[in-house]
């Protein structure tokens, strides 16, 4: 040890201070570990509060309802900010900042100005991704923490990430063009889930472009196109940790990687890239790090994009031959008339025989909101006549998921 370096003993070190880094220290702490967090940011919360979901949710909510973008979400990420260091202060979590380099399986080494090595037990790597972008553009997080609107942008991509990016670009007053390429927005949706949003999308005035990407110029253009992991710096190798032949480390259902020592979380694991994912996955490894019988092993996840109309699923909702899709348009729901919502679409996956809720869709006003009914319908394994027997909450727009069931059990009973 070179004189003057300084080593810290911990039970559990947590690389990285995103959603699934700080769910897995909050909850390891909880269960009695010694904690240490090492993150490069020096702040908790990671992209999603710094420059991903609360910035450019906040910009989309105050853009949709004709807001000026005010402080672009500067005081909510403040305030969520100064919420983590509290609980992470109160659960004894010690959060330092700098960049984790492994030595082995043992040990890393810290760049920052606290500690110069850590010595774990056991080690959480939960550092996310970066947005591959190309020359001449920006990705998505710079889009949501821009400091004023062009006056003309291109948004690249057709996920949900450029989907928002478009939509809050035009909200707050600039010529967008989407270049979501031949298949569209959100291509292995059924039409008729999108059929709202994409009404609503040429009526904005974003110009939809599925020829070449690379034809769009403009004065700005945001890249959504693709993301990459973020580990390559910290060496994982060195600890015997394997990753794929795109980068991304491999876990299995108790998030351990390839070294038993070690587990991994949220974006650098590939899959899903959702912060929800991460929060899930990192209490999942606090728990089986601690002796728990616990596995990150979703039935059905939300997949949510705030656009306007809102468009969020979860589950199967690709047709196929032992399945029906049953849609129900929002004009049967008082309350989505009332609220000039009649446009949007409530979308049933089930087995046929069964019953089986394999998925569910909604596009519409809130429907990031209202999804959860269906996620929670997947888990508990429902049928459709669980989802008819409901007493409907009403009047609201979350009672169409059980219209849609009782719609569907007249399609088995005609046939």
């Amino acid at each position: 040890m070179v004189v003057g370096e300084f080593t810290q003993d911990t039970d559990v070190l947590v690389i990285g201070g995103g959603p699934g880094g700080y769910a897995a220290a909050f909850r390891a702490a909880q269960l009695g570990r010694q904690v240490l967090l090492v993150d490069a940011r020096g702040s908790l919360g990671g992209t999603c509060l710094h420059a991903g979901c609360i910035p450019s949710k906040t910009r989309l909510h105050r853009s949709e309802r004709g807001h000026e973008p005010g402080d672009r979400g500067a005081a909510a990420i403040d305030m969520l900010t100064r919420g983590l260091q509290q609980q992470a202060k109160a659960l004894g979590v010690e959060c330092i900042p700098g960049l984790a380099h492994f030595e082995d399986n043992r040990n890393v080494q810290i760049t920052g100005e606290q500690v110069s090595r850590a010595r774990f037990k056991r080690a959480i790597i939960a550092t996310g991704s970066n947005p591959v972008v190309r020359e001449g553009s920006i990705s998505p997080d710079e889009a949501a923490t821009l400091g004023s609107t062009p006056s003309h942008a291109a948004v690249l991509g057709n996920d949900y990430l450029a989907l928002e990016a478009a939509t809050m670009l035009r909200g707050e007053g600039a010529d967008v063009v989407l270049a979501c390429g031949e298949g569209g927005p959100l291509p292995d949706l059924p039409r008729a889930l999108l059929k709202p949003l994409l009404r609503s999308l040429k009526t904005s005035g974003i110009t939809m472009h599925e020829g070449d990407p690379a034809s769009c110029r403009a004065e700005l253009v945001v890249d959504a196109s693709g993301r990459r992991p973020a580990c390559d710096s910290m060496q994982p190798g060195k600890a015997g940790v394997q990753i794929d032949h795109e980068g991304w480390i491999q876990v299995d259902a108790q998030q351990r990687t390839s070294e038993p020592r070690i587990f991994a979380v949220g974006d650098v694991t590939g899959g899903a890239m959702l912060a929800g994912c991460a929060l899930a996955q990192g209490r999942v490894a606090a728990e089986a790090i601690c002796g728990q019988p616990s596995a990150y092993e979703p039935a059905a996840v939300p997949h949510l994009v705030f656009t306007d109309p809102n468009v969020a699923w979860c589950g199967d909702l690709q047709p196929s031959e032992d399945a029906s899709i049953t849609v129900i348009p929002w004009g049967h729901s008082g309350r989505a008339v009332g609220m000039d919502a009649a446009a949007g679409v409530t979308m049933l996956h089930w087995e046929r025989g069964s019953g089986l809720v394999l998925g569910v869709g909604i596009c519409g006003s809130d429907a990031c909101e209202l999804i959860e009914t269906g996620v929670l319908a997947i888990e508990m394994g429902a049928t459709l006549e669980d989802l008819a027997a409901i007493v409907p909450a009403h009047p609201t727009r979350s009672e169409l998921l059980a219209e849609a069931a009782r719609a569907a059990l007249l399609e088995t009973s005609d046939a």
